[in-house]
């Protein structure tokens, strides 16, 4: 296991779910008890061809055979196969491949989104203004088209050392490279200020996946969480 790959880990479910973790040096690691706790018992990551078992800090030992046996039962499982309700997969990509769709012609698609539209986001999603502008929340960009903002993204998480990225584009407006776009020019943004950015998806998610590589993001980690 690479310690890049480590790296990316633990930089990656930082970001996603607000928990601290230690450094990764190691095949079995818990959550830091100083800090808030993730509402999951267990996530295993396979990556370079290793497993990393992230627990939870109030994890009993006699707990642990049964979540690892079933945590890894899920991960054997083809990606669009369905688990229980209290087990969720995921892949964690990060942008290593230059995008299909070259950064100039994404910022001549996509703009900053400000203070002065409000009113679009709004329209965009009711009650999400106070959401979207909040400074955590940057960079927030958007494609808009004759006055009206059809995809909008932002930093879903952010941390001292990375962003995951947050992407919503209207139903009607799908299907014509402005996802990929906003994708585009927000990894770049976020590139600009020193952070790494990060895309992932639910394994199941084909479309999201397809997105994420025409943005120029590969897979490094492929994760299950069982929540108790």
């Amino acid at each position: 296991m690479l310690a890049g790959d480590r790296t990316l880990l633990r930089q990656h479910i930082e970001a996603v779910w607000h928990i601290k973790l230690p450094i990764i040096n190691r095949s079995d690691v818990e959550v830091l008890r100083e800090g808030p706790q993730p509402p999951w018992k267990l996530c295993t990551a396979e990556l370079a061809g290793e497993r990393v078992n992230i627990w939870r800090a109030d994890v009993a030992a006699h707990e642990q055979r049964d979540l690892l046996m079933r945590v890894n039962e899920a991960l054997a499982l083809p990606p669009t196969a369905e688990t229980t309700p209290d087990i969720s997969r995921e892949v964690a990509l990060h942008q290593i491949a230059l995008p299909i769709l070259p950064l100039t012609t994404a910022q001549q698609i996509v703009r900053p989104l400000t203070a002065d539209d409000e009113e679009l986001v709004e329209a965009f999603e009711a009650g999400s203004v106070e959401y979207y502008f909040h400074p955590a929340r940057r960079p927030l960009l958007g494609v808009v088209v004759e006055g009206r903002l059809l995809s909008i993204a932002h930093s879903s998480r952010r941390t001292t050392e990375a962003c995951e990225l947050g992407i919503e584009t209207q139903p009607d407006a799908r299907r014509r490279g402005y996802a990929l776009a906003a994708t585009v020019a927000w990894a770049a943004s976020v590139a600009q200020e020193g952070l790494v950015p990060f895309y992932s998806a639910l394994s199941s998610n084909v479309a999201s996946l397809k997105l994420a590589e025409a943005a120029g993001y590969r897979v490094f980690a492929r994760a299950a969480n069982i929540r108790g």
